[in-house]
């Protein structure tokens, strides 16, 4: 587990008034993400909560509702509320998910409710291949959208990279490989294993950064969709 750590005001906030409105009830608060991992910026990260409940019913849901409304208006995702039992039943559905909270997370709350949650190998796979796929429909249909603009377009392309490093590194859970905290170790990583020019990704981490780069959006984008294509055509290449 991670010991990453995040200084953020809003955060203690939050811990505070969640406790006060749960009482008994709350089990365990969880940071995951680029914050657990160390990879997190302040200017362009978001912090990632898990909430942990010994039960979801609407009379605890509004119990919750002004610390996470609170929260959800500094610029900050909503956490994500589950109870022990729900955790337990959601491995086979969220398996990439579970495999990056078992390797960075922070418990600021409870106790650790992803220690002992079991991945399967089958489960992994499946996901891996449906979600690469759906997120190139995605891909697809949003440069149908912004190609003729570059400021969207530019948008596409950075809000894409971090969906896709997500996915590389279920990818590499799924093939036994070291998973890098970093998302750029994380992209060298998934295109050494699936044969891809790093460089097309490069190019999209450096717009994500606020840096310039020698292409056009038009270009980094063809070269960023060239490689992922070739990435999801080879996914069945995969096996554990």
């Amino acid at each position: 587990m991670s010991e990453a750590t995040v200084s953020h005001p809003d955060l203690d906030v939050l811990l505070e008034q969640t406790r006060q409105a749960l009482g008994t009830h709350l089990k365990s608060i969880v940071l995951y993400g680029s914050a657990a991992r160390g990879d997190w910026e302040r200017a362009t990260s978001d912090l990632n909560l898990i909430i942990v409940v010994d039960r979801l019913d609407p009379a605890d849901l509004e119990a919750m509702s002004p610390a996470l409304t609170r929260w959800e208006s500094g610029r900050q995702p909503l956490p994500r509320l589950f109870t022990p039992e729900m955790i337990a039943e959601s491995a086979d559905v969220f398996p990439i998910e579970f495999l990056d909270l078992q390797a960075d997370r922070r418990v600021l709350y409870g106790d650790d409710p992803f220690a002992d949650v079991e991945v399967h190998t089958d489960h992994l796979r499946l996901q891996c291949e449906r979600e690469l796929r759906e997120k190139m429909m995605r891909l697809r249909e949003g440069y149908v959208e912004t190609h003729a603009h570059p400021r969207r377009l530019r948008r596409l392309l950075t809000d894409s990279y971090t969906t896709f490093v997500a996915l590389f590194r279920g990818c590499l859970h799924l093939h036994r490989d070291a998973v890098p905290a970093h998302n750029e170790e994380v992209v060298s990583a998934f295109c050494r294993r699936a044969g891809l020019d790093k460089q097309a990704f490069g190019d999209v981490a450096r717009l994500k950064h606020g840096e310039d780069v020698a292409a056009d959006e038009k270009a980094v984008f063809g070269r960023y969709y060239a490689e992922l294509t070739q990435g999801v055509a080879r996914i069945d290449r995969f096996v554990p």
